[in-house]
């Protein structure tokens, strides 16, 4: 009896050591699902820290979610193409661009409401407030462009040709603001404090950059592009310090300061992971298998959840690119918000 224990032991012990991907948790798990209805044409997602809310940008609306209860708060309104959202804190504020109209709709915090409705450029898209220079800075796609907005007076400060189709942006929060440019396959620096490009730089190997997340504590860029890789770029002297894979369908990127760690969300269904082990090496972690379309997020890094936007799919047609995810159309109404939390 002991020399056949061993024996299965040893049997049972070889077989776990040959298959540690079958045993391992995955790094992150859904624990909460938000019916949010409405548009399934949906954009950026938006976490802002102060008031622990989700802003989910879809069809004609923005979405308001608690990120503590997972309750809709309320909605923001009257969005004909609604794409990006920014917050200003301090004076109680938000911004929400229509693709459809060319505008900024500047709305309060509180109520939800809008109290004005500005000029914008074509295809409206991307926001980000810059807290140092007190700006809004919202890319046109079409424009080849970014608005530079001063809200105290609401009026545009600047608008800074790019040479290139923008994409999704980031700030440092200390002065540079920095912009995909999908068309050019580079990334432009601009300084927030006059409004001015300071540097571009090329992505090599990188086709189609879209999302962009960024490590203030390091001054590191991620760059996810379309051609499922992730360019690591150093924001300080352009210096490609890496190039990593990555699912299919990238729409959108995000950096959790706390576990140091950037994510890319797919279309195909994954969630990407990038572990930032020093600021000269990075290595990829087992992706998440979230849903198909789930290509937005953002992310709480006091807490680690990632809050990811799809919806019910009807159907899967061919990639629209080669090697690219299916094409998916989605079940009106049935919009959700998908919050996972860290093992």
């Amino acid at each position: 009896m002991k020399i056949r224990f061993l024996s299965a032991l040893a049997c049972a012990l070889a077989l776990a050591a040959a298959t540690p991907a079958a045993s391992a948790a995955p790094l992150y798990h859904l624990v909460q699902t938000v019916p949010l209805g409405g548009g399934i044409k949906w954009d950026y997602l938006h976490f802002d820290t102060p008031s622990n809310r989700v802003y989910i940008s879809h069809g004609t609306e923005l979405t308001v979610v608690s990120a503590a209860s997972g309750h809709v708060i309320g909605h923001v309104r009257g969005l004909a193409g609604s794409h990006g959202v920014a917050i200003d804190t301090a004076a109680s504020l938000g911004f929400a661009d229509s693709s459809q109209t060319r505008t900024i709709s500047i709305f309060s915090l509180k109520t939800l409401a809008v109290r004005k409705t500005i000029p914008a450029l074509q295809d409206a898209d991307g926001m980000v407030f810059d807290r140092p220079s007190q700006q809004v800075f919202t890319v046109g796609g079409d424009a080849h462009a970014v608005l530079a907005l001063n809200p105290a007076t609401d009026k545009p400060r600047a608008t800074i040709a790019l040479g290139g189709s923008p994409e999704s942006q980031a700030s440092d929060q200390a002065g540079a603001l920095y912009i995909n440019l999908k068309d050019k396959n580079e990334m432009v620096r601009i300084s927030t404090k006059t409004d001015t490009i300071t540097a571009r730089w090329p992505l090599p190997g990188c086709v189609g950059p879209v999302g962009l997340a960024i490590d203030r504590a390091h001054h590191i860029l991620f760059a996810s592009c379309a051609n499922a890789v992730m360019s690591v770029v150093n924001g300080e002297t352009g210096a490609l310090l890496a190039s990593l894979p990555i699912g299919k369908g990238t729409d959108s990127a995000a950096f959790d300061p706390v576990r140091e760690r950037a994510f890319s969300s797919n279309r195909d269904g994954t969630l990407s992971v990038i572990s930032e082990v020093s600021p000269t090496k990075f290595v990829t972690l087992p992706a998440v298998q979230t849903a198909p379309g789930a290509r937005t997020l953002a992310v709480d890094a006091a807490t680690g959840r990632i809050f990811l936007v799809t919806a019910k799919v009807a159907s899967a047609g061919p990639p629209k690119q080669p090697d690219g995810p299916p094409d998916y159309s989605f079940t009106p109404g049935s919009l959700k918000l998908l919050v996972y939390a860290p093992n």
